[in-house]
């Protein structure tokens, strides 16, 4: 059995997150529906776009984070870079 989310920095937005009370296997598994419970958790988070930048800035290369899986991320940091450039 796995614990919940850790991170939980007290008074960061950690704090406000849909899933910090889920355990953490949901978020990193390969499975479709954990996948999608996970997913759902997200949509209607309140902090789900600074879940998503720590995820970016952090290149978070595996899980589900700010409503995204690893493959929207990817995209994400690969058109950041080339708008930066």
């Amino acid at each position: 059995m796995s614990s919940p989310l850790p991170l939980v920095v007290p008074g960061s937005w950690h704090e406000e997150a849909n899933c910090k009370d889920v355990e953490v296997d949901v978020f990193f598994s390969l499975d479709e529906e954990d996948q999608r419970e996970a997913l759902a958790r997200c949509n209607g988070c309140q902090v789900r776009p600074q879940c998503l930048e720590y995820a970016v800035v952090n290149r978070e290369q595996y899980g589900i984070w700010g409503g995204t899986r690893e493959q929207e991320r990817r995209r994400l940091m690969r058109d950041r870079r080339r708008y930066a450039a």
